[in-house]
């Protein structure tokens, strides 16, 4: 394992260790009674976040089932997953930075290691899947180059790559919706391979190479309705998506999500997902839909298999820092074999740790 890598993921799982153990106490950084007005000093203070912001840093675990059409089990397992993205800024500002996402997970399709219980032995993978280099020219071009993640645009992982895939190479970013009407259009060349290879480390020499190449567009129409479209070619496949997500006012649905992809050269295909979420209170939201992926299409996320399947998920909001999600897909219709997953169910608990870190001041 490379030493920074090695480095990070010991650092990871003390910072995890620590901070669950100070949140499950309840201890807090907070200033004494006599002074409510002043609000608290972060512990690292101004000057860490001079140079250091960290983005995300979630630590979550999962139970997942899942069912093969002939009944037979195909997974019974706990698991985990840490997801921590940060950046180094070279100015004050943040216009040029070093961007770096450490994952846990050994492939392109899954961030989660095994926990020990049910199926699969204990893994405790940690890679740096992203490192690039950021910066923004002027405050219409942007360039990132490196290891870099999947613009995505509107698209949700069932249409699209997966939350968790990676390339390798450049992108460049142009926001000029006053002159060119679209809010973004970027432009992406890279490498998409090396798929049980997440390190980036493994991946560096890939920069000279190209068999990834995507045109996006995305723009906020209204208030409430916004779109994306783009044309992606890799291993020598053509394929064109297309999303809109809408916030309707007064509606049932608080949010309403259809994207879709189509694959205009051989092996030709199409898929889709139709989503909605209604949020019930501060503390609940309801959210699902229905999904028809192809069975040429393996690299979306790994809920979203070849076939018709509906889904539905629960978000209860424990406090600002605590979420769990029961999620449940079934699929409809006739399966490719008997072995072909037949229902899956989540029971997935997420701990925001940075939540947690502004909460006891310590960012």
């Amino acid at each position: 394992m490379n030493v920074i890598e090695l480095f990070l993921k010991k650092a990871l799982v003390f910072s995890v260790v620590a901070l669950f153990c100070l949140s499950l106490t309840g201890v807090s950084a907070q200033v004494p009674i006599s002074s409510p007005q002043t609000t608290p000093e972060p512990v690292l203070g101004s000057d860490f976040k001079r140079w250091i912001e960290v983005d995300i840093f979630n630590f979550v675990t999962r139970y997942r089932y899942a069912r093969a059409d002939n009944n037979e089990t195909l997974n019974d397992q706990a698991q985990w997953q840490v997801a921590f993205k940060t950046r180094f800024k070279f100015d004050r500002a943040g216009r040029y930075s070093v961007n770096a996402g450490v994952f846990t997970g050994s492939n392109f399709i899954s961030n989660w290691n095994n926990l020990g219980p049910g199926t699969g032995k204990l893994q405790s993978n940690v890679y740096v899947k992203q490192l690039y280099f950021d910066a923004k020219l002027t405050k219409k071009i942007e360039v990132q180059i490196g290891g870099i993640t999947i613009n995505s645009g509107e698209n949700s992982e069932a249409t699209t790559y997966d939350n968790d895939g990676f390339i390798t190479g450049a992108r460049i970013v142009i926001r000029a919706p006053k002159s060119l009407y679209f809010d973004e259009i970027s432009a992406t060349n890279a490498y998409l391979g090396d798929l049980i290879r997440p390190s980036i480390f493994g991946r560096l020499h890939r920069l000279n190479e190209s068999n990834y190449r995507q045109i996006l567009v995305r723009k906020q129409a209204t208030k409430r309705i916004g779109f994306s479209a783009d044309y992606t070619f890799v291993l020598g496949t053509d394929t064109l998506r297309e999303a809109v997500r809408i916030k309707p006012k007064h509606f049932f649905l608080n949010t309403l999500l259809f994207d879709a992809y189509q694959r205009v050269s051989t092996p030709k295909g199409y898929g889709f997902d139709i989503f909605g979420e209604k949020v019930i209170n501060k503390h609940l939201m309801v959210n699902g839909g229905f999904a028809r992926i192809d069975r040429w299409f393996t690299l979306n996320g790994d809920r979203f298999l070849p076939g018709k399947r509906l889904y539905t998920s629960l978000v209860f909001k424990l406090r600002n820092d605590l979420t769990l999600s029961p999620v449940l897909f079934h699929a409809v219709g006739a399966l490719r074999t008997p072995l072909s997953q037949r229902t899956r169910f989540d029971f997935i608990l997420t701990w925001n740790v940075l939540e947690t870190l502004h909460r006891h001041h310590v960012l």
